[in-house]
């Protein structure tokens, strides 16, 4: 897929770290507001030109240690504000924060943080999923998923203004290092018409396969967790996506199972 990829993380800023600080929550794109002069049309200019490329290119999966082993073939982003004039669209609710699992993205080795009450305020939570299949096409868009999900439809487009991560945890990772919630959002990438042309050479018994990628497209997937267990993955995998994503009503079963190995028990 290499001779088809584009890295965004160039365009969007000539400061390559720039996406990789963003994902953790930092950068002017998260810490500035238009209402107090800012502009995210021009904050975030690299984003729409880089939105050019998303439906004829592999956008690369960034270097970061929030998006590393993704085992399951999963990954969240969630926001708890909007730099724009547009109101954060509360779609869930925060479980707990798990600060082991981010301890890169927290700057602490341990630690946890409890919610389960709707007290944490408007909080809004959309992934994406490719599976466990590494060679799929599907796991070589999971860039564009997070490209997409991450910086164009919910930060950019329309300056929406989705910002700012669950505090102790990154705002896009894989599904270990995210807080659990009650529910997020889903995007779907697909190139049904990507071509792999496949030639043998027999005088030095050599065969050479060319891929040509097809169009692009992005589509509203409904739940995640829902989505993600209609792909083809192993029993384990859909019942860890259980525990991180619980339903309405699952939270407080979630934080006990949580707390019962540290010996505690919370209330109701």
């Amino acid at each position: 897929y290499e001779s088809a990829e584009y890295d965004f993380a160039k365009t969007i800023s000539s400061e390559t770290q720039l996406v990789r600080e963003f994902i953790d929550g930092g950068t002017a794109l998260n810490y500035e507001s238009d209402s107090e002069g800012s502009s995210l049309a021009k904050d975030g200019a690299g984003i729409g030109f880089s939105d050019e490329f998303a439906s004829t290119h592999i956008l690369t999966w960034p270097k970061h240690h929030a998006l590393d082993q993704c085992d399951i073939g999963a990954a969240m982003c969630c926001w708890v504000d909007s730099r724009s004039d547009t109101e954060l669209v509360d779609n869930t609710d925060v479980c707990y924060v798990n600060m082991k699992s981010s301890r890169r993205s927290a700057h602490v080795a341990d630690g946890y943080s409890i919610y389960g009450d709707s007290s944490e305020g408007a909080v809004n939570c959309h992934g994406f999923a490719w599976g466990t299949d590494n060679g799929s096409i599907s796991s070589a868009l999971k860039g564009n998923a997070l490209f997409k999900v991450g910086f164009m439809d919910n930060l950019f487009k329309g300056l929406k203004g989705n910002v700012e991560q669950v505090p102790g945890a990154p705002m896009c990772g894989c599904m270990d290092r995210m807080p659990v919630v009650t529910k997020a959002g889903c995007t779907e990438v697909t190139d049904s018409s990507s071509v792999v042309d496949v030639t043998f050479n027999a005088a030095i018994g050599v065969f050479n396969a060319k891929f040509t990628v097809g169009t692009i497209e992005y589509n509203d997937c409904g739940d995640l967790k829902d989505h993600y267990k209609s792909l083809a993955v192993e029993d384990h995998n859909r019942d860890f996506m259980d525990s991180r994503i619980v339903g309405d009503g699952g939270c407080h079963g979630a934080i006990n199972d949580f707390l019962a190995d540290k010996g505690l028990v919370k209330a109701e």
